[in-house]
């Protein structure tokens, strides 16, 4: 991953002919700031410094160089003296005096702004505080404090002048071989460009991308961290492109969805300039629809970016969360290959435009008179997130894998991208958690929606063969459910939740109440349970004097049973599932040549 931003990183440095200093800047941490207070400092003829104006001015992206805004230490100062407002005295006494005081013997320059600092800090904070506090409230969050300088006439900022940049850089890349008092620097090959330079042994954890600890001896070349450097140098020039790769994917290719954020890594198999030149105005413009529109998602873009590079790289997708500023990494997916996720894209189409899933269908089992098939009808009903046609099968993994099991949820997903074999037990066993908790709080109407989540994500991923030759059911546009199903066993558990439902239904009737739900064990059904729910549901139904409404489906379910009595192998959440798919659309469903009148 570190050679794809690297080479990332390059091409981007190259193609926009990026300034050094530029590249090391925080400016994302810049994006929510409105204003910006400056200090000004006055330059005249002999080079004596006097004190100028407090001024407020509206902050401009454009002008980040200006500012050279980049995070230090919490405790300590900053690499420059740019800071973000929290407290205004103790930002500028913690923050811009103290950087100014530490760094006075580096410069004339910052040797005398430093006293001019010093002997007016009492007006300067005051004034500061006064334009601090007179911002309206929801403009004091992010405001930048620097210092700007009127020299002899000129306007100029920290960007003028070689002292601050020399400095900036040179305390930016101390991180890449600095750890406390141990340095981890030496001559080798770097790991990046293959040349023989001076290399440093801490890059990772300075471009913020640590896949191992070093503070431990028994992680390091000869348990040492100063001989970290020996294991994958890199150099200084490699750092500034790794730098600036990982911004542009943070930029660029950074997405949030389902509770997680990832950045997508392209990297390419041949060719690599003159297709990161082939794709680059795509990502760029991809970028600006999803600042300016809210109606196009960052994923769709994506998978319009992906239709056409028809497999001359590949995608490797790095899961992860920051927490007080550490970057951590979740899971990391790799060699995902556009052709693959196109068919993915494709084979989801294919699912929801089944007939059984259509909007005349969905009307009828959901008694509900609403527009569109089943995943238009569920887009919108969690507000943390939205499906789109590319990336509903993971908002439905994610309905099925909650947030405190994100470790399994990636796992499925890097199966799903990789096209390896998901487990088939483990999947269908969340769904039915879900589903079962769902009966139990009497939640029929989730319990109906998630059925059909489920059939969907199961259907997909059957599809796509990635239950290693398992089947839930065959997926033909068909109207009745019951002639996807390639098992007799499968479909006698369909036909007796059918069956069940019914029978719930002539009891509420007559009732008011449907005691016999109660006889189902929680949904726990077993080939035996199936046997005696069948008995138990005839009874019922001659109880009832209906038997004989539901012969061809009673004649079906005996005939499926019976072929299936010495070949069940369907385990206990199969056969749990197929049963309540087969209750779930019970009240509506009818085999060929039903009576009209059932």
């Amino acid at each position: 991953m570190l050679n794809s931003m690297y080479e990332i990183g390059k091409f981007w440095v190259q193609k926009e002919n990026i300034d050094t200093v530029n590249i090391v800047l925080d400016s994302i941490s810049l994006k929510n700031t409105t204003r910006v207070i400056f200090v000004e400092l006055k330059i005249d003829n002999e080079s004596n410094i006097t004190l100028g104006e407090i001024s407020l001015a509206d902050y401009s992206k454009s002008n980040n160089l200006k500012y050279l805004y980049k995070k230090g230490s919490s405790r300590g100062t900053n690499l420059t003296p740019s800071s973000l407002i929290t407290e205004p005295e103790k930002t500028f006494d913690l923050k811009f005096l103290k950087w100014f005081k530490d760094n006075a013997k580096n410069s004339e320059l910052i040797e005398k702004s430093f006293k001019v600092l010093e002997e007016n800090k009492d007006e300067i904070l005051n004034l500061i505080t006064q334009k601090y506090d007179n911002l309206p409230t929801e403009n004091k969050t992010n405001v930048l404090l620097t210092v700007c300088f009127n020299d002899n006439g000129c306007e100029k900022y920290l960007n003028d002048y070689d002292i601050f940049k020399e400095l900036l850089l040179k305390k930016a890349t101390e991180k890449s071989y600095k750890s406390g008092s141990k340095k981890s620097i030496g001559q080798s090959t770097c790991y990046l460009c293959n040349e023989q330079k001076e290399v440093y042994g801490l890059v990772p954890g300075y471009v913020g991308l640590k896949f191992g600890t070093t503070d431990k001896p028994g992680n390091t070349p000869e348990f040492s961290l100063t001989n970290q450097w020996k294991q994958a140098g890199i150099c200084s020039d490699c750092i500034l492109y790794l730098e600036a790769g990982k911004k542009f994917i943070e930029k660029y290719l950074n997405f949030s969805e389902f509770g997680l954020t990832y950045y997508v890594i392209p990297t390419f198999f041949f060719n690599k300039k003159e297709v990161f030149d082939e794709i680059y105005e795509d990502i760029l413009e991809s970028e600006d629809k999803r600042k300016y529109s809210d109606i196009i998602g960052k994923e769709e873009e994506f998978a319009e970016i992906v239709e056409k590079l028809n497999d001359i790289l590949e995608l490797k997708f790095l899961y992860y969360e920051i927490n007080n500023s550490s970057f951590k990494i979740l899971g990391y997916v790799e060699s995902v290959l556009p052709s693959w996720l196109q068919k993915i894209y494709k084979t989801q189409n294919e699912v929801r435009n089944l007939s059984f899933f259509n909007e005349d269908n969905m009307k009828i089992i959901f008694d509900e008179d609403k527009a569109g098939d089943f995943i238009e009808r569920i887009k919108n009903q969690n507000k943390k997130y939205t499906l789109n046609e590319h990336n509903w099968y993971l908002g439905l993994l994610r309905d099925f894998i909650p947030f405190s099991e994100n470790k399994y949820y990636i796992e499925v997903v890097n199966s799903i991208m990789t096209a390896n074999h998901v487990d088939y037990d483990f999947l269908l066993k969340k769904i039915m958690n879900k589903i079962r908790s769902n009966w139990r709080n009497e939640e029929f109407a989730f319990m109906k929606i998630n059925m059909f989540k489920s059939l969907h994500l199961m259907l997909l991923l059957d599809d796509l063969d990635l239950f290693g030759g398992k089947k839930i059911m065959s997926i033909k546009d068909e109207k009745n459910i019951l002639d996807t199903l390639d098992d007799p066993a499968k479909k006698a558990c369909l036909l007796l939740g059918v069956l069940t439902r019914k029978l719930t239904i002539i009891q509420y009737s007559q009732l008011g109440s449907t005691p016999f739900v109660k006889k189902l064990w929680g949904l726990n059904l077993d080939h035996n349970r199936i046997k005696q729910l069948y008995t138990k549901v005839a009874e019922k139904l001659l109880e009832y004097d209906s038997f004989h409404y539901f012969g061809e489906v009673e004649e079906q379910l005996t005939i499926n049973l019976v072929e299936s009595e010495e070949k069940w192998n369907l385990n206990q959440n199969e056969t749990s599932y197929y049963f309540t798919l087969g209750y779930t659309i019970g009240k509506d469903f009818k085999i060929k040549g039903d009576d009209e009148d059932e």
